[in-house]
């Protein structure tokens, strides 16, 4: 009761920093001020991510079908262009899937991660081609991205003629 008394006698006070409209009026200035900010700065990185993220696939896409269009100058045989022609495909395919599902956050462990990853779950062009040991290597690796893209280097090295 002491207590309550003592918290009613100084709200009472008219000098009281609690009674004062101005310091009011300037924390809630400054609350304001702060959440237009930061939901500012979150909107802003929210559609840099986004034009990152179409700006990554646009390039790969252009890598791609740069390596297609140079690949129809091959000395090559026309089955030994076409495998590697459709491999290439499949490779940045599951590249691009492998992208998004690594800046995917699922707020799962390592354990579930696989699973939860909805880009994990997308469709690839033809991946049932690549043999099983490729697949489960990408599946347990934990450079999923960094894997395909020195799969993807390798495959263009090895056919260059």
């Amino acid at each position: 009761v002491v207590h309550d008394y003592q918290l009613m006698v100084h709200l009472q006070d008219e000098k009281d920093v609690m009674r004062n409209n101005a310091v009011w009026g300037g924390f809630s200035f400054f609350v304001s001020f702060l959440i237009v900010f930061r939901t500012s700065q979150a909107y802003s990185r929210f559609w840099e991510g986004c034009t990152s993220t179409f700006r990554m696939s646009a390039e790969w896409f252009d890598s791609c079908a740069s390596l297609m269009a140079f690949s129809q100058a091959s000395r090559a045989s026309e089955e030994t262009t076409q495998a590697f022609r459709n491999l290439l495909i499949r490779l940045f395919s599951m590249l691009h899937a492998a992208a998004l599902g690594e800046i995917e956050d699922c707020g799962e462990t390592h354990a579930k991660a696989y699973t939860a990853v909805e880009a994990f779950k997308m469709q690839l062009i033809d991946a049932g081609a690549l043999d099983e040991e490729s697949l489960a290597a990408v599946r347990d690796s934990n450079a999923k991205v960094e894997l395909i893209f020195q799969w993807i280097q390798q495959l263009i090295i090895e056919n260059m003629d």
